[in-house]
């Protein structure tokens, strides 16, 4: 009797061990059912099975503490130097789904381009909340997206400094996003928030933009954009060339022609070798005006032409707006660019000095808030 029951507990142990191994078989093939076939094609679906990490991260050089919102499969955010940080490679990644190794290179000129038929509006009151954003635009994570039918030629990210413009942002990204994905684009859009009651330093946000951008995203292209310029014609592709490119030539307010020849300001693309070559920006134009003229001559001096796209192409909406609280305008502005020629080598990328606040993704955009210690800028400048 023993000797049977012993034989029948044996039997159903390793019952109950084949059917064990059996359930997770099959759990791991459901899984990955799911995510080839239903991920791709419903990013609801996808956003619901995302796991959206929020940890704390210690900012090293002040000892502060930010918020660090990682949805995978993003790197995590932190505030690491970007050799140390976890890379993708090009292309590993696509927001809508896996990637397949047999799609070819996008075209030089994308196939569904609307030209100027397409609405942009310009009126803040009419900006949509970031929820109804969130929802038109559903193709969107993580900033950005890249096509699914072809590998994009670059990784392009738009840099765009920002305080307390929330309706035009709302309205810049209603535009940006759907013109970028027309363009076969692989792109992520951050918005370079200034927190503080500091004077703005429009300048030395793109600066700390390409810097947070490349920890995240490692671009080849950057734009940089004014929040408050919209694009009317999708014709103007926002890629890098062999030359820096003036990309918003044509604004309405100055009657769709340049204000004057050099003008350098609103909206411009260069390559990371090429915003390093020139040092990035000015650092020290802290309130309103001249560091664009100061950029358009560091983009001169070395040795770099400037290109732009037909002036029925290159044309921009500007949304109207007073101006903002501590951004009026900088009364040394003028001699700043005078004397721009004797510090551009040590002004900029390589004397750049911030406080990291928080990185957070809100699946339409990055939000990298920082802080700008105005005096010990400028005191670092020898201009206090």
């Amino acid at each position: 009797m023993t000797s049977w029951l012993g034989r029948l507990m044996s039997r159903r142990i390793r019952f109950g061990i084949a059917a064990l191994v059996l359930y997770f078989c099959l759990h791991f093939l459901i899984s990955r059912t799911l995510s080839l076939t239903f991920w791709p094609s419903s990013p609801s679906l996808l956003r619901k099975f995302d796991q959206v990490i929020v940890g704390m991260a210690t900012n090293k050089a002040t000892n502060k503490t930010y918020l660090a919102t990682t949805v995978s499969p993003l790197a995590t955010v932190s505030n690491s130097s970007p050799s140390t940080m976890p890379t993708l490679a090009p292309g590993s990644i696509r927001a809508s789904g896996l990637v397949s190794s047999n799609l070819s290179i996008c075209p030089e000129d994308p196939p569904g381009l609307l030209g100027d038929k397409f609405t942009v509006l310009t009126d803040s009151s009419r900006a949509p909340s970031w929820l109804e954003l969130e929802q038109s635009l559903p193709f969107v994570r993580h900033g950005g997206c890249q096509p699914d039918d072809c590998v994009a030629k670059q990784r392009v990210a738009i840099i765009v400094p920002y305080r307390n413009r929330d309706a035009h942002l709302r309205l810049l990204l209603l535009v940006l996003h759907p013109m970028l994905r027309r363009q076969q684009l692989n792109y992520r859009i951050f918005a370079i928030e200034q927190s503080g009651t500091t004077r703005f330093n429009r300048a030395m946000l793109f600066n700390i933009g390409f810097v947070e951008a490349g920890k995240i995203f490692q671009p080849d292209c950057f734009i940089f954009h004014d929040v408050d310029l919209l694009p009317e014609h999708d014709h103007n592709i926002y890629r890098c060339g062999s030359k820096p490119r003036h990309l918003s030539a044509a604004i309405d307010k100055f009657g769709y022609k340049l204000p004057y020849e050099t003008i350098f300001g609103g909206a411009c693309s260069l390559t990371s070798e090429q915003f390093r070559a020139v040092n990035g920006f000015s650092n020290v134009f802290f309130g309103w005006g001249g560091e664009d003229d100061d950029f358009r001559n560091r983009v001169a001096w070395a040795g770099f032409q400037v290109s732009r796209y037909p002036m029925s192409i290159a044309r921009y909406k500007m949304i109207k707006h007073n101006r903002d609280t501590k951004n009026d305008p900088n009364p040394q502005r003028v001699n700043l660019i005078n004397k721009g020629r004797k510090r551009w080598k040590e002004d900029g990328l390589s004397s750049l000095q911030y406080n990291l606040v928080g990185v957070q993704d809100r699946h339409v955009v990055y939000f990298i808030t920082v802080e700008i210690p105005e005096a010990e800028v400028l005191r670092r400048a020898h201009l206090s």
